[in-house]
């Protein structure tokens, strides 16, 4: 890999701030001596403006005078709709890609990424906060050694309060042209997290509504997937969510699991009266908990990606295979189609 030699520091280009997590990677990132932002570009001049006079960072007005600058990882954060124009752009001058969730609003863009990053013999790692936040590592482990045994039941809850936020309804990610909805945006998380933790199931059966804003489409949904071993594994989102406390059950021949404070409207809550993990084998007299504690507030998990992208362009850390990133998009659109059809989708029949 290649890693600039005249700094010590990792050279970092930020290519689209839409997202909002891209600030919060820049703060950790400026209290890393490992990492030096060496600029910013966004098609919108006016936010690119804006986001670069609050960060103090150099704002460029051409995207190939920002990645031309001997850059060793891109983090690309523009609106999904353009990712893969940004990737492909990036590709002829990166060869680390750290790309914001989710991969692309249609299965052909996702494919067209990931031929992108091949031919050019480039690096992806999708931002995907779920994967590196210590509970669900711990919740991995649990699952890889087997402790509860035959895995009958996965549950996640995964929520926000978009109902709650000011002029939600104007931004780009509900705009159908840009980012589809709300499943696409944010149960791609969960779903990911499925796929990471259990891999690619055989079946699925989704029910996704607009029930407050019909601005703010798929605002509530479930999705029901199958695996080959008989597994149930339940995704349920709701948009409109002031609070929760159990975000994770999992069931087994010998045990159970449960996860407190797992997204946002759980984590967020000043008062937390739960452990953040526990489970229970089958013969136990009490609950086993967890030494991973839940964080303050759910940006520390999103803050979490940020020493990540570091290691990442470091060669310390190997991302998954990309054809991972394509199969959980794949999962998260399917859902679209087993709710607009109101029928359980085989996915083996749209694996190409």
């Amino acid at each position: 890999m290649t890693i600039s030699m005249n700094n010590s520091s990792i050279q970092i280009a930020l290519y689209g701030v839409a997202h909002g997590h891209i600030s919060h990677y820049v703060e950790e990132l400026s209290k890393l001596a490992a990492a030096k932002i060496i600029g910013v570009f966004d098609a919108d001049s006016e936010r690119a403006l804006s986001f670069c006079n609050r960060h103090k960072l150099r704002k460029f007005d051409n995207p190939e005078d920002l990645l031309s600058q001997q850059i060793d990882v891109v983090i690309i954060g523009c609106e999904t709709a353009y990712h893969l124009e940004a990737v492909s752009l990036a590709c002829r001058y990166v060869e680390n890609i750290a790309l914001q969730k989710p991969l692309a609003t249609t299965i052909i863009d996702g494919r067209k990424i990931l031929q992108e990053i091949q031919q050019s013999d480039a690096r992806l790692f999708m931002l995907w906060q779920m994967r590196v936040d210590p509970a669900n590592q711990f919740i991995k482990q649990i699952i890889d050694e087997k402790r509860l045994g035959q895995l009958l039941h996965f549950r996640r809850r995964h929520c926000l309060s978009t109902h709650r936020w000011p002029d939600f309804q104007k931004s780009w990610h509900v705009n159908r042209q840009l980012n589809l909805g709300m499943w696409a945006d944010d149960a791609a998380h969960p779903i990911d997290l499925m796929q990471w933790l259990f891999g690619s199931p055989k079946t699925v059966y989704a029910d996704i509504d607009t029930l407050v804003n019909p601005e703010v489409p798929d605002d509530n949904g479930i999705a029901i997937f199958r695996y080959d071993s008989g597994l149930f594994s339940e995704i349920q989102c709701s948009f409109t969510s002031d609070f929760g406390e159990t975000t994770t059950e999992l069931v087994g021949t010998d045990g159970m699991l449960i996860q407190y404070y797992g997204d946002a409207p759980s984590c967020n809550q000043a008062e937390k009266s739960n452990c953040g993990l526990k489970w229970k084998i089958f013969g136990d007299g009490q609950w086993r908990h967890a030494e991973v504690d839940s964080p303050e507030n759910h940006s520390f998990r999103i803050k979490a990606l940020a020493p990540k992208i570091i290691e990442f362009a470091q060669g310390l850390y190997d991302p998954p295979p990309s054809d991972e990133y394509l199969d959980s998009l794949k999962l998260t659109l399917l859902c679209y189609e087993s709710s607009s059809q109101k029928k359980q989708i085989l996915l083996g029949d749209y694996a190409n």
